[in-house]
């Protein structure tokens, strides 16, 4: 495994941990520096159903638990393969969505 591969594996681990965290935090209603960091505030003139904040919140739960998981099984068989390519272009994808709801919705 080449180095920058190791360093996005160790780097996907961390960044994934502390999104999870910080939706675990946000759907708990914790209100913290890790809760509050990048969280698009919503006008309160536009209603908004539970079944679309769940569905959102489990999206997210579902990416960077995947993330976690296919980041320990390359570190662990010490090869990036094509487990490693697919935490790639899940990252790609999650920051495309991410930029087009922060800047279009």
């Amino acid at each position: 495994m080449k180095n920058w591969q190791r360093y996005w594996l160790y780097f996907l681990l961390v960044y994934s941990g502390l999104h999870l965290l910080r939706d675990i935090f946000q759907d708990l209603g914790v209100e913290n520096w890790l809760s509050m960091v990048l969280v698009k505030p919503l006008p309160s003139k536009i209603p908004v159903s539970w079944t679309r904040i769940y569905w959102l919140s489990f999206n997210t739960y579902i990416a960077a638990v995947l993330e976690i998981v296919l980041s320990i099984i390359c570190l662990r068989r010490n090869k990036f393969s094509q487990l490693g390519r697919l935490t790639l272009v899940i990252a790609a994808i999650s920051l495309i969505l991410w930029l087009f709801y922060w800047f279009f919705l």
